[in-house]
């Protein structure tokens, strides 16, 4: 079975200043930053500069667990740009919400709302490392806008 989450953002900031943020590792880690995706190693298979990067990431020992992200940009008027991350699930049946001491099976519709929660929190970071690279953030309505696939 195959399941995704995507979630997009509109930045004040270039094409350039976005990609810098979000192809770049050490500026990656600096706005992907919570729990879970502080455990996750990174593969980066797909770059094609200032449009797009897919990443398969997944907890070590728990390679069958991975999913695939794929961050798009594209230029919008004003020197903006539109950021859409897509989290696509590989294996839903063992999809997992860690705990301290174990792991525990959720069910789809619990999994695919942790991934919401975790991807607006993400873009808020984003949003918060391009205004400090001097990019003024757009905060309209809620920031990051939602769409479950």
């Amino acid at each position: 079975m195959d399941d995704q989450v995507t979630r997009s953002v509109d930045l004040d900031a270039s094409v350039e200043d976005v990609w810098q943020a979000v192809a770049d590792p050490a500026e990656r880690a600096g706005w992907l930053d919570d729990e879970d995706a502080r455990s996750r190693h990174v593969r980066v298979d797909e770059s094609a500069p200032g449009e797009r990067l897919v990443w398969t990431w997944w907890r070590p020992g728990d390679e069958g667990d991975a999913s695939t992200v794929s961050v798009v940009l594209a230029p919008l008027d004003g020197g903006r740009t539109r950021l859409v991350v897509t989290e696509r699930l590989s294996a839903l049946a063992s999809v997992r919400v860690e705990s301290r001491h174990e792991r525990t099976p959720v069910a789809l519709s619990a999994a695919r709302a942790r991934l919401r929660r975790l991807w607006a929190a993400r873009l808020v970071g984003l949003e918060v490392a391009c205004h400090g690279s001097g990019s003024p953030v757009a905060v309209a309505g809620a920031g990051a806008r939602a769409a479950v696939g």
